[in-house]
């Protein structure tokens, strides 16, 4: 039986409960394929084995609850129980240096994207709590990635409905789906950003004309 097989075993016999800890182990290092687990989630509600409002809300704060603890171990455990333990979780000393310089040189804008990158997800939570970034900024954007990340896969899983076992069993397959979704998002993000950043400056030079005038 393959590790998925396991995972989706799980979900059937403890339902609700076997996704919340499937995620959260998931989150914090154990070799879980994430992205395919919430795919199999989404699918699972389509054929009614799940109900799909539960089961998002389950997955995000599951996903939330998993950024949350691993922040806080980063705090409390410290960069040596990382370098000692990470590589264990397939979380090697080069890859944590990598993610570490990302997180330096975009910080907290790296906890939400990283979301969407394996290997990266897994570590911004511990990297975070070691560089003691401040949590309620930590919270807001693993919060929001959390919600979106876990929504999206779920929500493709969904829609996709019988298709989806086809494209898990072809790898190619697999990672266009993959990548599909990952730009996807990542093309509304960066558009909401941009037309955020315009309408905040526009009200801005608005306020600045009106104080002129007045």
């Amino acid at each position: 039986m393959t590790q998925m097989e396991i995972i989706k075993e799980l979900i059937i016999q403890y339902g609700y409960v076997g996704v919340f800890f499937s995620l959260l182990a998931g989150i914090l290092g154990f070799p879980i394929p994430d992205e395919v687990l919430l795919l199999t989630i989404g699918y699972l509600s389509y054929i009614d084995f799940l109900h799909i409002t539960p089961a998002l809300i389950v997955s995000i704060v599951g996903s939330f609850l998993g950024m949350s603890l691993s922040y806080y171990l980063g705090i409390k455990l410290g960069a040596p129980f990382l370098e000692t333990y990470g590589p264990r979780f397939y979380l090697s000393i080069k890859r944590q240096k990598q993610v570490h310089a990302l997180l330096a040189k975009h910080g907290k804008w790296i906890i939400f994207f990283g979301f969407f990158i394996p290997g990266i997800r897994h570590l911004t939570g511990y990297l975070s709590g070691i560089a003691k970034l401040k949590y309620s900024t930590y919270a807001m954007f693993s919060g929001i990635g959390s919600i979106i990340w876990a929504s999206g896969f779920i929500l493709c899983g969904y829609v996709l409905g019988h298709r989806w076992l086809v494209i898990r069993e072809n790898v190619f397959a697999h990672k266009i789906l993959y990548f599909s979704i990952f730009f996807t998002l990542l093309t509304l993000i960066v558009t909401s950003y941009i037309l955020y950043k315009h309408m905040a400056n526009r009200y801005i030079s608005k306020e600045n004309v009106n104080r002129l005038k007045g």
